[in-house]
């Protein structure tokens, strides 16, 4: 075909698309909502699984981890060190870690400290990803020796435009970060902000800086210190397997030369396994928002895929109405000559322009789908996620290969269809005559329908069971207060104070937040619930042995007294801490002796006391009383290091709604002179709605101390809804996505029977002259909208049933095949799609019988 052919096509086909344009509209709104949901869909699954790092080569990174079952790519400056020092399958190897909301603020100036991320880094960090510096210059392995010694600091690209403008004369210019100085030495190329996907780095540092930021950590080159990332260039002709290989020799040498690493001989096998090494491609950086998100995104990928599908269904059923309208204009050209290829082509022409209009109408969908996206992301907190969203060039190609591919798909069929006509017939006949519909003959159009229910029927059960694991998951009792309770951070723990000061501060804190109106207790944590954060230590406990299956770890909390008041867990036995619980303030004691097989007797000295939990109770003691037994902390009994139980606390979820609660142990805030709570959380339990004092806390950090501020204060229904995300993620885009494929299904039922309706029109007057009365006729049209209707449900209960098996580690409290679940979406479907039907069938018993036989 010429271009002249395709020009006058083209043509053809948009002034007969003006000429319907009710047709045209309809067409054009149901692939702009289906298109548009897929290219917003998209645009999240890019950002999140499918981009690559802008930097050079990324084909050739690699993401060095452990255990294949459960990879885990945590690491620690020594295992890097070695790791980088004895690797030959490495160009360079890279160590970062992202610590965070760090405030940031310029000295001197005026504006208030604002918080930004940070990422640490080691010195080859931007040498080996190849990016170029914008500004200045950036990190070189000498700014990383030495722990303390080089306070630099290089901005990403487009914070330098935020904050600065674009101001040349950054470089050299000095910034507070958690307080203490660092110099600007550059700005990292355009397009850069970090290799940690959903997690945008404003600043970056050098490694050796990390005790700034963190002054509790136990040392950034501790082999016990687990909290960086190793991305490796694999060099020209190296394989991934090859340099797995070598991971493995090296990773096993390292646990040779580590005595503490070697675990006990019960714990072997788990073990080995556990620390088999492995490397992961990363050209797409490192993302724990990916794993996490990964198995949602695929199938609301799938779920709109599928209302995709039903649009196309949809149009194709109007296609198809519309060709039989135009049978006698087809069957005239094809008796005068025109060509049959020549026809499907220029219908052909009518649909790809149908979806090239629906893709453009399409974007405007997808740009109002992106920023509904983003409402479903933490915003701000200690962990925000930060995506860039926007429909770029890949978003736009994707949406006009969708577009053109959609054209396809619907228009293929219908044109073919039309092509083929009755000559004879046609000719004679008028627009509503005999043609792809006669009689109660199953036509293409019939199967588009029940095609349709089949697929909404799948889609509306999928969400339902969403829909429902999202009701359990907030119907959990998380063991504590949901409501009147404020959970509120500070960067206090990251601006590097001595343990005396950091009680200092939150003593005052605490006393002045405890002097507001509307507070009835306040209390520290270490460990705030539902956080995202976790410490666990070994353990000993007074007379339980562990079994050679169990990990020796349990959770740890430290927190302030009245803590557990202010969190609304209640005390099941025994009390509280006191204010006396700190080492530094009790009288000494007679020693104790310790249980049979212990290394030696306790010295003299205060008691230790701890709290723990009804897990623990349980697990540890059976039906026994906890209240005044012992336990230790560490890999063996130390009689030095012995806790009393003083208290037994309701079961809190701080880590996981979907999992059983564990045991844990909490002790007191400040132990001894040389703890602190290194920057906890303050709960604070009001009578009112929490978020009213926000402003008055904030207020008081900063009467207290100027340089302490507040990262993040929410309340106990906001860390719930945080930690919901996926599923409320989920079960919104799944209802709606399936309430759209319910629609577009019941107006392709209507759209089938109100035409059947308008056809049989002269078959129903002579019925009703005959004596049939309404309800007869209203049977008779009904029952092939029934018909549609059961043979979709027939298609889709077998899909729903073998489908929803795969979204199984999904779901909560519900079975992926609920019987409950199948039978709500089937009634909901059979009562929208028969109502659809309804409507033409009650038209035809309105029709006066002389008006029907009168119809041509």
């Amino acid at each position: 075909m010429n271009l002249s052919a395709i020009h006058q096509d083209a043509r053809f086909a948009l002034r007969m698309l003006r000429k319907s344009p009710v047709f045209t509209a309809v067409a054009v709104g149901s692939l702009a909502l289906g298109i548009g949901a897929n290219t917003a869909i998209f645009t999240l699954v890019d950002a999140i699984l499918l981009r690559w790092l802008p930097v050079r080569n990324p084909q050739e990174l690699v993401v060095l981890a452990r255990n294949p079952a459960k990879p885990s790519t945590s690491s620690n400056y020594p295992d890097y060190r070695y790791v980088r020092d004895h690797g030959q399958s490495y160009s360079g190897l890279i160590a970062f870690s992202s610590v965070g909301p760090t405030s940031f603020r310029l000295p001197g100036s005026p504006d208030p400290t604002r918080l930004v991320g940070l990422s640490l880094v080691s010195g080859n960090y931007f040498d080996t990803l190849g990016v170029r510096p914008a500004l200045g210059r950036l990190f070189n392995p000498v700014d990383n020796e030495g722990e303390g010694a080089h306070p630099l600091a290089v901005l990403s690209n487009s914070f330098w435009k935020r904050a600065f403008g674009g101001d040349s004369g950054v470089v050299g210019r000095d910034v507070e970060l958690n307080g203490a100085r660092f110099q600007v030495i550059g700005v990292s190329g355009e397009g850069f902000t970090g290799s940690s996907v959903g997690v945008a780095a404003d600043v970056f540092a050098p490694i050796m800086m990390n005790r700034t930021f963190n002054p509790t950590a136990i040392g950034w080159d501790s082999r016990h210190y687990w909290w960086l990332t190793v991305i490796g260039r694999l060099k020209p002709g190296v394989t991934p397997q090859k340099a797995e290989a070598e991971w493995n020799v090296l990773w096993h040498r390292i646990l040779e030369e580590d005595p503490e690493r070697r675990p006990p001989a019960a714990w072997d096998t788990q073990y080995k396994q556990a620390n088999t090494a492995v490397v992961l491609s990363g050209s797409q950086g490192y993302s724990g928002l990916r794993k996490q998100t990964s198995r949602p995104l695929i199938v609301l990928t799938i779920t709109v895929a599928l209302v995709l599908l039903i649009t196309c269904a949809n149009v194709a059923n109007l296609l198809l109405a519309r060709g039989v309208a135009r049978r006698r204009e087809i069957a005239v050209r094809l008796s005068v000559g025109a060509p049959r290829s020549r026809l499907i082509a220029q219908m052909l022409s009518e649909s790809l322009l149908l979806g090239a209009l629906g893709g453009l109408a399409s974007l405007a969908f997808a740009w109002i789908g992106v920023r509904a996206l983003l409402a479903f992301l933490p915003q701000g907190g200690p962990f925000p996620v930060d995506l860039n969203l926007s429909v770029d060039f890949r978003a736009l190609g994707f949406t006009f290969g969708l577009s053109l591919l959609c054209g396809l798909l619907f228009g293929l069929a219908p044109a073919v269809r039309a092509s083929k006509p009755n000559l004879v017939d046609d000719l004679k006949s008028d627009s509503f005559g005999s043609g792809l519909y006669r009689g109660g003959r199953w036509d293409l159009r019939r199967t588009l329908v029940s095609l349709q229910v089949a697929l909404s029927l799948l889609l509306l059960a999928g969400a339902g069971l969403f829909v429902r694991t999202l009701r359990n998951l907030r119907d959990i009792d998380p063991g504590m207060a949901r409501e009147n309770l404020l959970l509120v951070t500070t960067n206090i723990g990251q601006l590097g104070y001595q343990p005396q000061r950091d009680r200092d501060f939150h003593d005052r804190l605490r006393a002045e937040v405890q002097r507001l109106p509307s507070v009835r207790a306040v209390g520290l944590a270490a460990i705030a619930p539902l956080s995202q954060s976790r410490w666990d230590q070994d353990a000993q406990i007074e007379g339980y042995t562990w079994r050679p299956d169990e990990s020796p770890y349990i959770d740890m909390n430290a927190v302030t007294p009245r803590y557990f008041e202010a969190a609304g867990i209640p005390i099941v036995l025994g009390r509280d801490f006191r204010d006396s619980d700190n080492l530094a303030t009790l009288p000494s004691r007679p020693a104790q002796p310790a249980p049979p097989g212990a290394d030696a007797p306790e010295p003299p000295g205060p008691p230790r006391v701890v709290v723990v939990n009804e897990a623990f109770s349980r697990h540890f003691f059976g039906g026994q009383p906890a209240v005044g037994r012992r336990l230790c902390l560490g890999d063996k009994w130390d009689a030095a290091k012995t806790f009393e139980i003083v208290g037994v606390v309701r079961d809190a979820r701080y880590f996981d709604l979907k999992k059983a609660v564990e045991p844990m142990i909490y002790e007191p805030a400040y132990r001894d002179p040389g703890s602190s709570a290194a920057g906890g959380t303050l709960a604070i339990r009001t009578t009112g709605d929490p978020g009213r004092i926000a402003a008055a806390i904030r207020q008081a950090v900063q009467h207290i101390d100027g340089a302490v501020t507040v990262i993040e204060a929410r309340t106990m229904e906001d860390n719930l809804n945080r930690e919901l995300v996926q599923e409320r993620f989920v079960a919104t885009l799944g209802g709606f996505f399936g309430l759209i494929a319910l629609l577009l299904a019941a107006i392709g039922l209507y759209g089938v029977m109100s035409q059947a309706v308008t056809r049989r029109t002269r078959e129903i007057g002579i019925r009703m002259a005959l004596g049939a009365d309404a309800p007869i006729v209203l049977w008779m049209v009904l029952r092939d909208a029934l018909f549609m209707v059961l043979a979709g449900a027939a298609l889709g209960i077998p899909a729903v049933l073998i489908l929803t098996r795969y979204t199984e580690s999904m779901l909560f409290g519900v079975k992926a095949q609920d019987p409950a679940t199948l039978a709500m979406a089937a009634l909901l479907l059979l009562a929208i799609t028969m109502i659809a039907g309804l409507l033409p069938a009650r038209r035809a018993t309105m029709v006066h019988p002389m008006t029907a036989l009168r119809h041509d």
